[in-house]
């Protein structure tokens, strides 16, 4: 089995795959928990909530982490306002 970034280096090397279409495919297309895909929207709810990084404790599960960070940013943050 390939470690992340041993498949994302080899995803990136697929012609118009980047960063963030590789850490998609390891995570939604192989189920790998600790791909971590960063769009604007995590971006933004990173640099709020976490500007020195993921605590410790979502250790190899990021990639869930990642999830609930997205769908919190793009829709629920706003129905809070």
């Amino acid at each position: 089995a390939l470690t992340i970034d041993e498949g994302r280096d080899e995803l990136i090397k697929i012609k118009g795959v980047g960063e963030k279409v590789a850490q998609c495919s390891l995570l939604y297309g192989f189920g790998k928990v600790d791909a971590f895909p960063v769009d604007v929207w995590v971006k933004r709810i990173m640099s709020e909530l976490y500007p020195n990084g993921l605590p410790e404790c979502m250790g190899e599960e990021k990639g869930i982490a990642q999830q609930y960070l997205f769908y919190y940013e793009r829709y629920l943050k706003s129905k809070e306002e």
